[in-house]
């Protein structure tokens, strides 16, 4: 009973907190939006009036790091606390600014949402033990979700895998890597070793090769430089590929329906990273089971 009760208290405490990281992440979607566009026109690149309009509030001279607060992207009124609880605010506000009653937008509440679920998710599903070892594991692996959702929120709205999250995840997976790697035994260590370079061969190596060989046509470079971290955190190159064919599968069951109902044309351009980012994630958590479920069925 008692354990019970520890585990309910640990489910909501996770829930809470991953969902205010997803209220963090999805404002950090926009912050980054607005940096990438003043870089770009730093650049000299062409930045459309519609784009600029978005991060306007964003580019005020007057914030800082410390007033950099969050605020309306319509009107510019700097957010209370109480319109930043997590999922409770957007459901209050149904959507929408107290001042000017402009759309908020369903990203926002979908980050608290699905980030409050992963991360409770990833606690009932976490393929270690919560030994001191695993627990640190487990808050990398958390911090990499948050890193994940920002990434997938930036690709799915404006088709581009930032580098600067890549570099964060990867710098989170050699971490993660160095860690599992200390808790090896020395003669079991080459074997791992060797796992590793396995997966990274089937995963950033084959995409990378159908890169050079489209010449960017059927993987862009974002995707295979994000396969890098994820390379290093899969367990095996098994999972690679089962990687590889959930991100292929959730693509088709999320575009087919929309091809047959002539919403999505043949040579739309289609951001194939948040099936990466899912296929993942799926494949971290539940990996082993569907590969010895796989295993199990072919065999009997």
């Amino acid at each position: 009973m008692i354990e019970l009760m520890i585990d309910l208290y640990t489910i909501v405490a996770l829930f809470v907190f991953g969902s205010a990281l997803g209220s963090f992440a999805a404002a950090s979607v926009w912050r980054l939006r607005a940096a990438q566009l003043r870089a770009d026109t730093a650049a000299g690149e062409q930045v459309t009036k519609e784009d600029a309009a978005q991060v306007k509030r964003l580019n005020d001279t007057s914030r800082t790091v410390t007033r950099d607060r969050s605020l309306c992207l319509h009107c510019g009124r700097q957010l209370a606390w109480y319109d930043m609880i997590p999922v409770v605010s957007w459901l209050a506000t149904k959507g929408r600014c107290r001042t000017c009653k402009q759309p908020i937008g369903r990203m926002e509440l979908w980050a608290e949402v699905l980030l409050g679920t992963g991360f409770v998710v990833s606690y009932m599903a976490w393929p270690f033990e919560f030994t001191p070892l695993g627990i640190v594991l487990f808050v990398l692996w958390l911090v990499a979700l948050v890193v994940l959702a920002i990434h997938w929120m930036y690709d799915a709205k404006w088709f581009l895998l930032l580098d600067t999250l890549t570099w964060s995840l990867l710098a989170i997976a050699v971490l993660y890597v160095g860690l599992s790697l200390a808790d090896v035994p020395n003669d079991a260590l080459t074997g791992e070793v060797l796992a590793l370079g396995y997966t990274l061969a089937v995963l950033p190596g084959f995409y990378g090769l159908l890169y050079v060989i489209s010449r960017g046509a059927w993987v862009g470079l974002g995707d295979v430089k994000l396969l890098v971290p994820f390379a290093l955190m899969l367990p095996s190159w098994e999972h690679g590929v089962l990687l590889v064919f959930l991100a292929n599968l959730i693509g088709c069951v999320v575009l087919l329906p929309l091809m047959l109902k002539n919403k999505l044309e043949r040579g739309t351009r289609v951001p194939f990273g948040p099936f990466l980012i899912v296929a993942f994630v799926v494949t971290f958590l539940f990996g082993q089971r569907i590969l010895d479920f796989y295993l199990s069925a072919m065999l009997f």
